[in-house]
């Protein structure tokens, strides 16, 4: 018995292997066998099979459709037809109507037959529109249809069945065949239709009949404004006996005209009388957009959830609509948009190119990030940075691939064909797109959408991995209703015109879909992979799905003819559609933020169709500015800022981009670009509004005005040009693989410098390389700033005394007044530097946070990177580099993504192997990491995961053992492969020596070479390795005034000639065969012999601010290549603030005004010589105040105004308020845990110095509990100023103004402080210098002083948008500050 146990289960696992099937699709493949959960439980299927019989049990089971409840569950309670509700029980199909929300308690009509006791309904069959539903039990069955818009539902039975009807609420009347049935639900009238000389047979509320020995019936919902049934029974009839056998919407796209027509076929057999057509509802986005030869709706209509459904009698319908096109990016025109800056575009785009993809994800999360590589890529393509482009390219391509290719051990980045649903399942999924088919549509959007951008990249990639992506349009939207293997068109509605979401219908309401705008970028992504891949069907099929949906969109999101929503609905649009109902919630939060923004999200150049209707663009502006902190830059999660200011570039983008530069450190949404937001709006500034109305033939085309002059866009992806006809006429010649218009410059060139990087002071060659032989004169800038031009070939330039800092350079290349706009080269000037100054000494302990600085100021990209520009953790609030500091775990480092690092200079005593103890905490239930340390490029240790410690501050101690590092200075670099912990302190133990000897570089001393010498001998002889004489050297220049001359540039000593005035730096590489090493040495050129010393402001940062009364550390670092430094003195402009003899040069500096401060330190050497730094910028701001309170002024708060730690005190307005509950919700990020406080009595707050605090609180008002969450208050640990209790009045130092929020919309808020009292006139001026409104005219006491512009003129009238200016005057001062009042 053991043996035959054994061997029937290897024959099992035999079997089970035989089915364990990958299935090769091009160079791809998916899985037909579950992989498994991951680590964390992850990843599943949906339970049960399928409910089919009959036709349905041969076809793939469709989900996500309005009756997909149905084909998972026993019985449904969640049908809705328009204009019935419909739900099943043992009994029978239950008819009601329900005109808004769930299916009731009641039931009024059930129709079945006689001893149906059925325990489930199966789904029989289905089409485009219609479901067939069979009850069976014993030698009971029935079949009842229904289709979408159809006011009739159509029953069949056994011929041995008695009909039965069992009608529980209503006035029934019987005439002949025929059953009325008054006032059911809702006053809703029904009308049963029996055959022809049958007879109804009452018992109380239930009527039978035998159907006069025939076996079909229907019953019909009479509109709701019809009085007489008597009438109305008689013109139904002859539509009674007409049975819908099948469905279908047929479309075909006219290239020529970029019209969509779809044409609506309904099959019918005819049980009895000559009568052969349908009563058939059109919804709205149908009855409005018939085509011209379409037969149309009659007088009778019924109100319904999606508005007016108007009656057709008959059996085809066809509709038509415009497709107006859709672009990959919007050309680059922006240097046409005032204030735009290619550099600072450069920046942004730089920020994000080495941004890798989370290994600990989800398809959804993932998708979104792939496409916020893949827009700024194409920004990076369009404005020249190939290089950029390349590296987001190729991180997409690889990750794409991953989930494209299956194999047996993974259960990660693969998808699984599930044969019992068929359809293909994503892993790791998300929002329920594994176990509920949900959202299909929604992550493979951006997967299509990444696979046409690859390809757009690495031409050919689609022959290989194309079918794999197939798959995914089949999975989702199958166009062929003969698929074995997916079902046709799975998310999307035909009839309904959008898709659904919900795979089995599983709420109440009815299915539902949520966010529309990504379910239009999926039609937008076969659109751009049907076109690049030349499938003129999948294309097709992208602009039927594009163009119906964006004509349901605005009906039923948006309703933008104002004829869909009920008079309650309170917004212009619903974020949320039911089958019976709509609202303004979302899956995470009922805030409205959050409604407006999943509708737009993400826009991009498949968002066109948001611009199409520009008055309802701005209708929901102005809504969203009523119902949103928009204008005031408001924290909030759910308030996306990006998204808005795009959306309000339709109609305003110059409004748009002075809120997106009133706004730098707002929180960018997850998934969303800054390059790309940058790049959008300063575009749509360039290009005007969209032009609608004018397409063309060519569907990756769209068109522009602005003051009367048209831009027209087309992209081609093929490799032939194109001639895109738009309909006003206009052609425009296309290259290959290009986006064109008929604006710009055809003027191009490529700049470059001898090298990257240049000394503080320095200078760096620049020179411009153009085949357009017209070009006359070339600009050259270093950011927005012009720093000379060229009028003659070769058109070189030279930039001197460079500042420390990023530099990026571009040229504009001109032929009179027409110019082009070259690449961005970006310049290094100045050096990395040891936190603090000294070297971490090895062995010893590194604090993760005290990383490298940057001479040259914030290190970004330099000394770390980091991917996001805020700095959550509040210590070194000036870097990117999210660090907090504790006490005993020192300065740590947390937030971390994927491909972020951190440098740190080090100085290894001894060559060796070292133990490393390494400080880290997750508070993911699944750790974190990895990361790793190297030097040059060369990994030291192997990748070092992360546990979960529970909490992302309960610490614990790594240990990796004999890590080999090299004697010397040296770079030593930690790389964060992912995120999901923090990191501490990284303790380094000689462990012993190592067992070979690598070589270790020694350049020598800095030389100093006095004009008119030009040459210096280089000489490495002191390089040592310990076991081998054969090393390999190589001298490499890193920068310098000028190439210079090696005479051997592989020797271990070389003469270097050609040498003029300025600092150069030589790195000498040495090789062991093995094992390298490198040193650097200066070579320092000067006309005298005494050098001048160098200087540099190391704090604060440029362009930094301060609230007054904070305490300003000033530090400078001095150095003298040939003496010693002897003074550095601090200057703010003129006026000295200190002097210091020794290192470190540092000053404290109290009482700085309100106002801009011009910082620069002096430095003077042992002969005299004296620099001076580079002007640092700062700005004293006033502090706001330590009150606050919430708009309906319940209870006020107040801070202390302690750097540390301060105290927050809950004042309530009334006795009532705050009693008997009263609890405080805060938190530096993520969700706030809440703590009891009690009213008056101050409670500390643990938070550090410039952390910012969120807020809010519950609390007890007129015996309910209130809570402000949806408008919580934010504070700034330390930056508030309270009055002091000495008598004392606190008077500014100056006469100042203040005026926020600006931009605004209605009110800004005026605030200013007089040192003495003084006769004050303030006033509103316009742009051409006329008075709008005086505010103030009256003397005024000495103190701080407030009020408010309600943008109204002196008449009381709004005044419009635009530039205006605030004056105050008072007896000896004038100051003016613009205001941006926006729409």
């Amino acid at each position: 018995m053991k043996i035959i146990n054994n061997m029937y289960i290897s024959l099992f696992l035999l079997s089970s292997i035989s089915f364990s099937q990958i299935i090769q699709v091009g160079s791809g493949s998916y899985t037909t066998t579950f992989p498994g959960t991951d680590e964390a439980g992850r990843n599943e299927y949906p339970s049960g099979n399928p409910q089919v019989v009959g036709p349905a049990a041969i076809k793939p089971p469709p989900t996500n459709d309005w009756w997909s409840s149905i084909i998972k569950n026993d019985h449904s309670s969640n049908i809705f037809n328009y204009p019935m509700a419909l739900k099943t029980t043992a009994s029978g199909l239950v008819l009601s109507y329900i005109p808004w929300g769930v299916y009731d308690d009641q039931e009024p009509i059930i129709v079945g037959v006689e001893g149906l006791n059925a325990n489930r309904a199966n789904v029989y069959d289905f089409s485009d529109w219609t479901v067939t539903m069979e009850w069976s039990n014993n030698n009971h069955s029935f079949k009842a249809t229904s289709g979408m818009g159809m006011p009739f539902v159509y029953f069949t039975k056994q011929n041995n069945d008695i009909a039965e009807i069992k009608i529980n609420l209503g006035q029934v009347t019987i005439i002949d065949e025929i059953i009325l049935v008054q006032d059911a639900r809702n006053n809703a009238d029904f009308i049963i239709f029996a055959p022809e000389g049958s007879n109804w047979n009452q018992s109380g509320s239930t009527y039978t009949s035998d159907l006069n020995g025939e076996n079909y019936w229907s019953m019909a919902m009479i509109p709701q404004s019809e009085e007489n049934l008597n009438q109305v029974y008689l013109d139904y009839k002859k539509y009674a006996y007409v049975f819908p056998e099948s469905t279908s919407a047929n479309w075909f796209y006219d290239e020529n005209t970029s019209t969509l027509t779809t044409e609506y076929l309904i099959d019918v057999e005819v049980k009895e009388g000559e009568f052969s057509d349908v009563l058939q509802g059109l919804l709205p986005h149908q009855w409005s957009s018939l085509s011209s030869d379409s037969p149309v709706p009659q007088e009778i209509s019924y109100s319904s959830v999606r508005g007016e459904l108007k009656m057709l009698k008959g059996n085809y319908f066809s509709t038509e609509n415009i497709f107006r096109g859709i672009l990959p990016t919007l050309p680059y025109l922006a240097n046409y948009s005032n204030g735009f800056n290619p550099s600072e575009l450069g920046n942004k785009i730089s920020q994000i190119k080495n941004d890798q993809l989370a290994t600990w994800t989800d398809s959804y999360n993932e998708g979104q990030v792939m496409n916020r590589l893949i827009q700024t890529a194409r920004i990076a393509h369009e404005s020249g940075d190939l290089e950029a482009r390349d590296v987001m390219a190729l991180t997409v391509k690889n990750r794409l691939e991953d989930w494209l290719t299956a194999n047996s051990s993974e259960v990660a980045f693969l998808f699984y064909y599930n044969n019992t649903w068929s359809t293909l399942i994503g892993y790791p999924a998300g929002h329920g797109q594994d176990s509920n088919i949900n959202d299909h549509h929604f992550h493979w959007g951006y997967f299509i959408h990444a696979a046409s951008f690859v390809e757009q990249y690495f031409p050919g990639w689609a022959a290989d991995w194309g079918p794999m992506v197939n798959e995914l349009i089949r999975d989702a939207a199958s166009p062929n209703r003969e698929d074995e293997k997916y079902p046709y068109l799975r998310s999307f509605s035909p009839f309904a015109g959008h898709s659904w979401a919900n795979g089995f219908a599983t709420f109440p309401q009815g299915n539902d879909q949520e966010s529309s705008s990504e379910s239009m970028q999926f039609n937008s992504s076969l659109i751009h992979w049907g076109t690049i891949t030349d499938d003129s069907e999948i294309r097709d099929l992208g602009i039927y799905l594009y163009t119906t949906e964006q004509a349901s969109t605005e009906e039923y999101w948006f309703d933008i003819f104002n004829r869909n929503f009920s008079s309650s609905q309170q917004y212009s649009l619903v974020s949320r559609v039911w089958g019976n109902a709509y609202d303004n919630g979302t899956f995470w939060t009922d805030d409205i933020a959050a409604s407006y923004g999943i509708e737009m999200y993400p826009i991009h150049g498949g968002s066109l169709y948001l611009g199409h209707n520009i008055s309802y663009v701005e209708t929901l502006w102005d809504e969203i500015i009523s119902n949103t902190g928009i204008l005031n830059n408001e924290v909030n999660p759910n308030l996306w800022h990006d998204v808005y200011w795009k959306y309000l570039s339709f109609i305003d983008p110059e409004s748009a981009i002075n809120l997106y530069n009133s706004n730098p450190q707002r929180e960018i949404k997850f998934g969303v670009s800054d390059a790309q937001t940058y790049y959008w709006i300063h575009g749509m500034n360039a290009l005007g509004r969209l032009r609608s109305d004018i397409y063309s033939n060519h569907p990756i085309s769209a068109s522009f005005e602005l003051d009367g002059a048209m831009t027209y866009v087309a992209h081609n992806y093929s490799d032939e040009i194109i001639l895109v006809t738009f309909s006003d006429g206009f052609q425009l010649s296309v290259p290959p693989k290009q986006l064109a218009t008929n604006r710009g410059s055809d003027i191009t060139g490529v700049i470059s410098s001898d090298f990257t990087q240049a000394y503080v002071n320095g200078s760096i060659n620049l020179n411009i390389q153009s085949e357009n032989q017209n070009i006359n004169r070339v600009e050259y800038y270093d950011g927005i700033n012009i720093i000379g031009e060229s009028n003659t070939f070769p058109y070189e330039f030279t930039a001197q005394n460079l500042s420390p800092g990023m530099h990026d350079m571009y040229a504009k290349l001109f032929n009179g007044t027409d110019f082009g706009i070259s690449n961005i080269i970006n310049i290094q000037v100045g050096e990395q530097l040891p936190f603090q100054g000294n070297s971490n000494i090895i062995p010893g302990i590194i604090e993760a946070g005290k990383y490298d600085n940057f001479e040259g100021g914030v290190g970004q990209g330099v000394s770390y990177l980091d991917l996001t520009q805020a700095n959550n953790g509040g210590y070194r609030q000036g870097e990117y580099v999210d660090c907090e500091y504790f006490a005993g775990e020192g300065a740590t480092i947390g937030w971390i993504s994927a491909g972020e690092w951190t440098e740190y200079s080090i100085d290894v005593q001894e060559a060796g192997f070292y133990n490393l103890t390494i400080r880290c905490a997750s508070g993911n239930a699944n750790g974190g990491g990895p990361f790793k340390f190297e030097i040059d490029g060369v990994s030291l240790t192997p990748d070092i995961s992360v546990n979960s410690t529970g909490d992302w501050y309960n610490w614990y101690t790594i240990n990796i053992d004999n890590v080999p590092i090299n004697q010397g200075e040296q770079v030593l670099r930690l790389v964060m492969l992912n995120g999901e912990f923090n990191i501490g302190k990284i303790n380094f133990t000689y462990a012993g020596p190592l067992d070979y000897s690598p070589p270790v570089a020694i350049a020598g001393d800095d030389i100093v070479v006095v004009l008119p010498d030009e040459s210096a001998l280089l000489d490495g002889s002191s390089t040592f390795d310990d076991d081998t004489e054969e090393l390999t050297y190589s001298w490499e220049q890193i920068y310098g005034p000028s190439v210079i001359n090696l005479s051997d540039q592989n020797s271990v000593t070389t003469l270097i000639t050609d040498l003029i005035e300025g600092v150069y730096k030589i790195k000498l590489n040495v090789n062991d065969g093995a094992y390298s090493s490198n040193d650097d040495i200066l070579v320092f050129v000067s006309s005298t012999s005494n050098l001048a010393p160098t200087i540099v402001v190391d704090s604060p940062i440029t362009n930094s601010s301060f609230y007054s009364g904070s305490i300003i550390s000033l530090s400078a670092n001095a150095n003298d290549l040939d003496g010693s430094i002897s003074l550095v003195e601090f200057f703010d402009s003129n006026i000295k603030l200190y002097e210091d003899e020794t290192s470190p040069f540092q000053y404290s500096w109290e009482g700085a005004t309100l106002g801009t401060h011009f910082i620069t330190a002096h430095a003077t050497d042992n002969e005299g010589s004296t620099t001076v730094s580079s002007t640092i910028e700062i700005e004293i701001i006033e502090a706001p105040s330590c009150f606050g309170g919430p708009e309906n002024g319940h209870y006020t708060y107040e801070f202390s105004d302690d750097s540390n730690n301060p105290t927050i005190t809950f004042i309530p307005s009334a006795g009532h308020v705050g009693s008997p509950t009263c609890i405080l919700y805060y938190s530096t990020g993520g969700t706030p845990p809440g703590y009891n406080v009690t009213p008056n009595i101050p409670f500390q707050v643990n938070a550090n110095e410039g952390d910012q605090i969120q807020f809010y609180y519950t609390y007890s008002y007129n015996g309910l509990e209130q809570n402000t969450s949806q408008n919580s208050h934010t504070y700034i640990i330390g930056s508030c100023n309270s009055l002091k209790n000495n008598n004392e009045i606190n008077l500014p130092d100056n006469f100042s103004i203040k005026t926020y929020p600006n931009p605004f919309n209605p009110s800004i808020n005026i605030d200013y402080g007089l040192n003495k009292s003084s006769q004050v006139s303030l006033n509103i001026y316009d742009i051409k210098g006329q008075i709008v409104r005086n505010l103030i005219n009256s003397k005024m006491e000495a103190g701080y002083h407030s009020t408010v512009w309600n943008s109204k003129n002196s008449k009381g009238l709004h005044v419009s948008a635009g530039i205006y200016f605030c004056t105050i005057l008072t007896n000896n001062n004038l100051i003016t500050k613009k205001i941006i009042l926006v729409k």
